[in-house]
């Protein structure tokens, strides 16, 4: 395979990979686009310009993201370690033990609340009619 070749396969792989900085906005929920761009400068997400657009790469996202995600997991988990490594293997069923949090909704046990009696009684003349 000649160099160009490589280069290229490379380059449609970089151009997945690219965010323009409208779908950034509305990601961190910004409104002006100076914010955005003051806000990657002091996280050290790099812009470009590519014509008259602007990107950025996801994987400086994905790590700014993984990297605070670290330190939370760490200022508020015991075995740290272990959660982030069952974040890392999208490992469900062992994150949800590791961090002591329902499954899914259906493992939540909601009260019925109750009526009050000029309710039950409404109701009840209601079903009578």
């Amino acid at each position: 395979m000649s160099c160009w070749v490589l280069t290229g396969l490379k380059c449609k792989f970089m151009v997945k990979k690219l965010i323009e900085i409208k779908e950034l906005i509305d990601l961190l929920g910004y409104v002006d686009e100076r914010s955005i761009e003051a806000w990657c400068k002091k996280n050290k997400v790099p812009l470009f310009y590519v014509g008259k657009k602007t990107y950025t790469i996801s994987n400086f996202l994905d790590l700014f993201i993984s990297q605070k995600l670290e330190v939370f997991v760490k200022a508020n988990y015991k075995d740290a370690e272990s959660v982030l490594k069952a974040i890392s293997a999208d490992d469900e069923t062992e994150l949800v033990k590791l961090v002591n949090a329902p499954m899914n909704k259906e493992s939540f046990k909601y009260k019925k609340k109750s009526n009050s009696k000029q309710a039950d009684d409404f109701l009840t003349k209601l079903k009578a009619a």
